[in-house]
């Protein structure tokens, strides 16, 4: 499923209305019959008798008056409250604006604060509200009498059906600009925003409908949209049933390397869940101080304990073992539990250095990274690294307030800048390309904010890179699944307190259901109306 911008989107408008020549009018007469449908959608079979719509003086308003006039012909009293006036409005809104005159439909101005007292009356006397405020091209801070009038809606406790996307989320970046509406469903047009599934917006959205208005999908195509949601389609596409002449000489070999002393954990996880990804051999090269933890918890592993220096991390001297030790794999992972000490940093060079196969990267390696950003450079093999919000903000030297501000140009812009994949973790994972396309991942919950789940996830990804996908498929798949064995474990009613192994456990059934065609689509997959 692609997912646009707000400017893609506007540029498919403008081909569809200029170049094929299918009049604004009619798109917006199909955006609002659309919403209609997803408000009875909303209903449930209950009868609605009064819809208040909240409109403003743009495009997003005149879908809100084509709303109105479809509940209006069906005996639902639908007034209208236009925020800043009539006077303006123009073009195809106008023309919707005077049918809904001429239909007696009521249509109130709210100008000033005095106004917003007649608003809140009809709010609480109605059965539902139709968000039509602001559109997909908003830019600026929602502030004054339109803040106020976000608030009211807000808490008059209805339910709300926001048209294109809650008033006052941003199209691009989920941001909330300012305030925003709280709507329980959704109805947007021709393809979904990236706003709809990045946080906090998503928050805000509820349920997601995508409203076909008749756009071509030449127009589509021309707009060159670089973003897709992940889909469990998608998924279960690339997987496939294991050979019958399979054996584990076959499914790929896995190289880890990581651990330190206190730190034993994230490498333990990290084999685990590459065992349970489906990777047909793993071999942990870790400090030798750390082993007999290891491999009294992973017996399905195969380990190669190396010289450790006084603080438990690797010895600087390790260089030419790990390239002994890298001979014959076919995937890398580095960096769970690594630390940032001057032997980690040796060892992580000497991975670099040696590797000529797929790698994924994550933890201190990442932290060495930034460290040293010239290592980088010394990346020969294709890459994918995973850093949380904070640790991709040390590798780009901006804020973490700037990464979480806009989540999918921080990641693409680090992409294509270091020729890597970039997994951005947290609520809404991204996943960018160097090419410059990118992927945002509908699953995982709060369960994953514990420690251990990323190095999990950097197992999983080992373990698909060892199978032969590609980093584009494996980061892709990999958060996917990673995502859906957490939202498993909810599904059995668990809140909190989720330890990561669990995620370990799970990973087998998931990656089963995938190659069985059994994935269910997970919210906020949206549906299609």
């Amino acid at each position: 499923m692609q997912v646009t911008t707000a400017k893609q989107m506007q540029e498919i408008d403008r081909r569809t209305i200029l170049e094929i020549g299918i009049p604004g009018r009619v798109l917006m007469e199909s955006a609002g019959r659309g919403c209609v449908a997803a408000l009875d959608g909303l209903a449930a079979g209950r009868p609605l008798s009064r819809v208040v719509v909240v409109a403003g003086r743009g495009n997003n308003g005149g879908d809100g008056f084509v709303v109105a006039r479809y509940l209006a012909e069906r005996g639902v009293e639908a007034p209208v409250f236009v925020v800043g006036g009539v006077d303006g409005i123009s073009g195809e809104a106008f023309e919707n604006l005077s049918l809904l005159e001429a239909l007696g439909v009521a249509v109130v101005e709210v100008v000033e604060g005095v106004d917003l007292t007649a608003l809140s009356r009809a709010l609480s006397h109605c059965d539902m509200v139709v968000d039509a405020l602001f559109g997909t091209g908003l830019q600026r801070e929602v502030t004054g009498l339109y803040a106020e009038v976000v608030s009211a809606v807000n808490a008059s406790n209805r339910q709300v059906l926001a048209v294109d996307i809650p008033s006052g989320v941003c199209a691009d970046t989920g941001r909330v600009l300012g305030c925003a509406v709280r709507a329980r469903a959704t109805a947007t047009f021709c393809l979904p925003k990236a706003g709809h599934f990045l946080y906090p917006g998503r928050e805000h959205c509820g349920e997601l409908s995508v409203v076909d208005i008749g756009i071509p999908q030449w127009a589509v195509d021309r707009a060159e949209v670089a973003c897709r949601l992940i889909t469990s389609r998608q998924v279960m596409g690339c997987m496939a049933p294991f050979s019958p002449h399979a054996h584990k000489g076959t499914r790929g070999h896995l190289a880890l390397m990581g651990g330190s002393s206190g730190k034993s954990g994230a490498v333990i996880l990290a084999a685990g869940a590459a065992v349970s990804g489906g990777a047909g051999l793993v071999s942990t090269a870790l400090p030798a101080c750390i082993n007999t933890a290891f491999e009294s918890r992973c017996l399905e592993a195969m380990s190669l304990p190396l010289p450790h220096g006084e603080d438990g991390s690797f010895h600087p001297g390790c260089g030419e073992a790990l390239a002994d030790f890298l001979s014959g794999k076919d995937a890398v992972a580095a960096g769970p539990g690594l630390t940032t000490s001057k032997g980690a940093l040796a060892a992580l060079a000497a991975v670099l250095d040696f590797c000529e196969v797929p790698m994924v990267l994550d933890a201190d390696a990442l932290n060495l990274l930034a460290e040293k950003p010239e290592l980088v450079r010394e990346i020969k093999a294709e890459a994918v690294i995973t850093p949380h919000p904070k640790e991709l903000a040390r590798l780009t030297g901006a804020s973490v307030h700037d990464i979480q501000a806009d989540r999918m140009g921080a990641a693409s812009a680090f992409a294509v800048q270091t020729g890597l994949h970039v997994v951005l973790k947290g609520a809404g994972t991204v996943v960018a390309h160097p090419d410059g396309s990118c992927a945002l991942n509908p699953t995982g919950n709060a369960l994953l904010a514990t420690g251990g789940t990323g190095d999990v996830l950097t197992g999983l990804i080992g373990a698909l890179l060892a199978q032969g996908f590609s980093c584009r498929e494996a980061s892709e798949m990999g958060v996917y699944l990673h995502g859906e064995a957490a939202n498993r474990l909810m599904d059995q009613g668990l809140q909190t307190g989720m330890a990561a192994s669990r995620l370990t456990e799970l990973l087998p059934g998931v990656l089963s259901d995938a190659m069985a065609g059994r994935l269910e689509p997970r919210a906020p997959e949206a549906r299609v109306i």
